[in-house]
């Protein structure tokens, strides 16, 4: 359960901020095994987006790290392979560029807390670790709130998503579906607009 596909036993960490680097939303109660869509699909602030989009609420919209979430009309991903020069691909890059808050926080957090690198977690039980984390989420938006200055944040490596043999794709209905690629297609039509008027 705690043995990712690194090799090493690991949490899966989802981590949610917003443009400030404050952190939104934490939930790390799977083990470094599960699918990122697996713990998205389990999440309390998926269900909280979905019953909003169902209320009639469409502003509230989340991006996905990757393709290898699940498009909702409430999470959107990337296109898979984009052909260089089209707005799908000009779509991935400003979802790309959008997505690096949540790597510049995760650089913060870790910068600020060393305790959650890597090479010191292993000395705790991932119930322990659990509450380090999510302590050391609190106490960022606490320095976040302060204006307490950043300290030199840790490069986070880019995560690869390795195919869709070991994935578990979440079932989205095909109407949720449709309805969250004509979303996707609406923003990608507006952004390419804008590149094309400048």
């Amino acid at each position: 359960m705690f043995l990712n596909r690194k090799g090493y036993h690991s949490l899966n960490v989802m981590v949610m901020c917003d443009h400030l680097a404050r952190i939104m939303a934490i939930n790390g109660r799977y083990g470094g095994a599960a699918h990122d869509s697996f713990v998205w699909s389990h999440s309390a602030i998926r269900r909280r987006l979905e019953m909003e989009y169902r209320n009639g609420d469409v502003c509230s919209l989340l991006l996905g790290r990757d393709s290898g979430y699940p498009l909702e009309p409430w999470l959107l991903t990337p296109y898979r392979c984009a052909a260089e020069g089209t707005p799908e691909a000009y779509f991935n890059s400003v979802h790309s560029s959008a997505r690096s808050c949540n790597e510049r926080c995760l650089g913060q957090l870790k910068g600020r807390f060393r305790i959650l690198l890597l090479e010191r977690k292993s000395r705790y039980s991932p119930e322990k670790l659990l509450k380090i984390v999510n302590v050391c989420s609190a106490l960022h938006n606490v320095c976040k709130f302060y204006n307490v200055e950043d300290v030199e944040p840790v490069p986070i490596p880019p995560q690869v998503n390795i195919g869709h043999e070991n994935v578990e794709q979440q079932e989205v209905n095909n109407i949720l579906r449709q309805q969250a690629s004509r979303i996707r297609d609406q923003i990608k039509g507006s952004l390419w607009s804008q590149r094309n008027s400048r």
